[in-house]
Order: structure tokens, then C-alpha cells, then sequence
């Protein structure tokens, strides 16, 4: 594409958790026909197609539960903070360990982000929410588990309490 800033003014979108985006870590979804709305249906009518209205529904409701599931460990761990009530299949959360001020929250919340994708175990990025840095995991893939998603906390706690470790270092 010649003037990329035409094809982004056609099919891009932002939003706050959105990752990439730039010349480094393009992300061609945002510069894709599957971003206009026509397009939008025919996934929603391939999925209705292929699984019916049960099947659909069956996978919605997977997919809620594994986002509750996602809000009990949050809820249950000391390092980490939920930011919203999951309505749906999002879960909204920071990393929040004890003995590191509000100030800084932020800061090392964008930091485990970068560490979380460069990681590669999971995939989860980052939003702002209420003023601050937080993790957005939306639970949509067919796929996921309970295994997927008490990893994806487990990753975020562990790489968490490394960049803790490492910034207190003497």
C-alpha cells in the first residue's frame, strides 16, 4: 500500500487496549477489511452456521465463566487488584503488590505488560481504566481453558514479582 495513513483512515480503530499499531509491532487487523462492519456479520453468521444458536450459546457461556474464573483468582491473590465487575467476558486488573506506592502503580503496570507479551506464554494487553494502567484479557477463543486462564494470572503474578524484585534490587 502506497499511503498506508488511507488504508489505516478506512479500516483502523483505537482504542486503549490495542496493542502494536506502530512502524515496529504493525498490527494489519486494524488495516484489514475483516475491521469494516459488513465483514463484522459474516464471522457472527459463519459461527451461528456452523454451531447453531445452542452452540453459540454454550460458548458465550464457557467463555463468561472463564472470565469469572479470571475474577476469583484476581480476587484471591494479594498482588493484584480488580478495577471493575466482570459483566460479560472481560476482566479488568492490576498488579498491585504490597509496599509499592500508588505513584508507581502505573509505571511497573505498563512495565509488566511489555514483559508479559515479550514473555510469550500468554497474551494479554494492557488498558487505561479509571486513570490507571491496567490488564483487559477478553476470554473469545473457542479454545481457552481453565488451564489457559489460571496460567495467564500465574504469568502475570510471577513476571510481576520479578520486575518487583529487580527495581529494589541494591
Amino acid at each position: 500500500m502506497r499511503d498506508e495513513g488511507l488504508l489505516r483512515g478506512v479500516f483502523g480503530s483505537s482504542a486503549a487496549y490495542y496493542v502494536g499499531g506502530g512502524v515496529d509491532q504493525p498490527n494489519f487487523a486494524l488495516m484489514a477489511p475483516e475491521s469494516s462492519r459488513k465483514a463484522r456479520a459474516f464471522a457472527v453468521w459463519a459461527t451461528l452456521r456452523a454451531y447453531g444458536r445452542g452452540g453459540y450459546q454454550a460458548m458465550v457461556e464457557r467463555h463468561v465463566g472463564l472470565a469469572r474464573r479470571v475474577a476469583q483468582r484476581v480476587d484471591e491473590a494479594d498482588d493484584l487488584e480488580r478495577l471493575a465487575d466482570v459483566q460479560l467476558n472481560v476482566v479488568c486488573f492490576r498488579y498491585c503488590p504490597a509496599g509499592i506506592p500508588e505513584d508507581e502503580l502505573d509505571a511497573l503496570n505498563q512495565r509488566l505488560g511489555e514483559a508479559v507479551l515479550a514473555d510469550g506464554r500468554v497474551y494479554v494487553g494492557t488498558t487505561t481504566y479509571g486513570g490507571r494502567v491496567a490488564f483487559r484479557p477478553a476470554i473469545v477463543n473457542y479454545r481457552s481453558t481453565e488451564a489457559d486462564v489460571d496460567l495467564l494470572v500465574e504469568v502475570i503474578r510471577e513476571l510481576g514479582a520479578s520486575l518487583v524484585v529487580a527495581q529494589h534490587r541494591p
